[in-house]
């Protein structure tokens, strides 16, 4: 069985470009426009990974996060902030609001494919990133 992944950007090309790279990768791929559909699909299909973007409308990502990480049967999903936040400070910001990694946008879809696979394989052998 292939590994769920969740995209959820407002940016159709990002989620086109995440979608094809990731699919190449193997693995399975939901996709959400908002952060509302971020949290709906990440409770029902369980993703293995969520990669979030943190700036987008009726949901912001930052509260997505924050969600998921209060929700029992959702905060173990590894959360992947993927955001043209990239100030000084943005990464810092992105782990306070519960997220597991950071990848500033834009990002080689070859990055986001190794940074995907070292995550899933982190959160398999019990360690953290």
């Amino acid at each position: 069985m292939r590994e769920k992944i969740l995209i959820a950007d407002d940016d159709a090309d990002n989620r086109e470009i995440m979608r094809m790279a990731l699919e190449r990768a193997g693995y399975e791929i939901v996709l959400a426009r908002d952060g509302r559909e971020a949290l709906e699909a990440a409770r029902r299909e369980k993703p293995a990974l969520v990669l979030m973007d943190l700036s987008m409308p009726v949901l912001s990502g930052w509260e997505a996060v924050r969600r998921m990480k209060d929700d029992a049967a959702l905060r173990a999903i590894p959360v992947l902030a993927f955001t043209a936040h990239a100030i000084t400070g943005d990464e810092t910001r992105a782990r306070e609001a519960g997220c597991d990694g950071y990848l500033s946008k834009p990002c080689p879809p070859r990055l986001a494919v190794e940074t995907v696979a070292a995550h899933l394989r982190a959160r398999s052998s019990g360690a953290t990133l």
